[in-house]
């Protein structure tokens, strides 16, 4: 099989090592290739090329490994160049919206196109970083890449963008999660209550993660206003120990939007540890405030 990658940087390079170790005949494309990037296509004995334009004639897959702000581009640049049958993999981190358009671009010409996303840092696990991906040749193009080691999964009847829409939805979580981490560790430590801030933790592990964040959702609006004023006495000591929070604003602000509803409507007829209700209920409680 012959791949095109579409990109050079950290993650090109990854998978084109990974590449040329499964027997696969490369071609790099690189506007500005970096010395690592000339030192990679002449350990793989990969044609290095500055454009797609007269790279990509007799390719089976384009990897496509750019920011996601020039994703677009790309694509359109692949247009007239690619034969029918080659499967382009958009690895980037494009929008959804931007994934959807690129796959409409190209199916108009008669090509497939795969929104596959990186659901970890290549950083330390390189080519054997996590995959999600959507499409019609999602299951096809992850087996290729589960060849190198790495854990994958194909959304079942997704289309083009669902993966990049997952990989924000947990972008919220996992980065949300991030700051506050961050914060709690600081002042954790600060109060020489690290090691202490451990063992408190450890229903987590018990429970299971998902679960817990189950747990949490089901759990919030029966405890939205006492839970409101933790997060304001929270703040408030942070603040007097010198560590201020950034996040516990936004925090507080959540809580009292739902507090504020509870108080104009109720919680109606929520069944206990219903996630479905209570997610349905915080939605509709937040389509009724956007109208007042």
């Amino acid at each position: 099989m012959k791949v095109a990658i579409i990109g050079c940087g950290e993650v090109g390079r990854a998978y084109a090592l990974a590449g040329a170790a499964a027997g696969y005949e490369l071609v790099l494309v690189d506007p500005r290739p970096s010395a690592a990037t000339t030192a990679v296509a002449d350990q793989t004995r990969a044609a290095l090329h500055l454009s797609p334009d007269e790279a990509v004639g007799d390719v089976d897959r384009v990897w496509i490994c750019v920011s996601g702000d020039l994703v677009k581009t790309i694509t359109t640049s692949l247009i007239g160049n690619l034969p029918r049958h080659a499967v382009v993999v958009d690895l980037t981190t494009a929008s959804p919206d931007d994934k959807r358009e690129c796959s409409a671009t190209l199916a108009a010409h008669g090509i497939e196109y795969v929104d596959a996303v990186i659901m970890g840092s290549v950083t330390l696990t390189g080519s054997r970083t996590a995959l999600l991906a959507a499409g019609q040749k999602a299951g096809e193009v992850l087996a290729e890449f589960a060849e190198f080691g790495a854990p994958v999964q194909t959304m079942a009847g997704g289309r083009a963008g669902d993966a990049a829409a997952i990989k924000l939805l947990r972008t919220i979580l996992t980065k949300g999660l991030e700051s506050l981490v961050v914060e709690c560790f600081m002042a954790a430590e600060q109060q020489g209550l690290r090691s202490n801030l451990y063992d408190v933790l450890t229903d987590v592990d018990t429970i299971g993660f998902v679960p817990f964040l189950e747990m949490l959702i089901t759990s919030h609006v029966q405890h939205a206003e006492r839970r409101m004023h933790e997060v304001e006495r929270a703040r408030a000591q942070l603040a007097e120990m010198g560590c201020p929070s950034v996040v516990l604003a936004g925090t507080e602000a959540r809580f009292a939007l739902t507090s504020a509803a509870l108080k104009d409507k109720g919680p109606g007829q929520l069944a206990a540890g219903d996630v479905a209700s209570t997610i349905a209920w915080l939605l509709n409680s937040a389509r009724a405030s956007e109208t007042v």
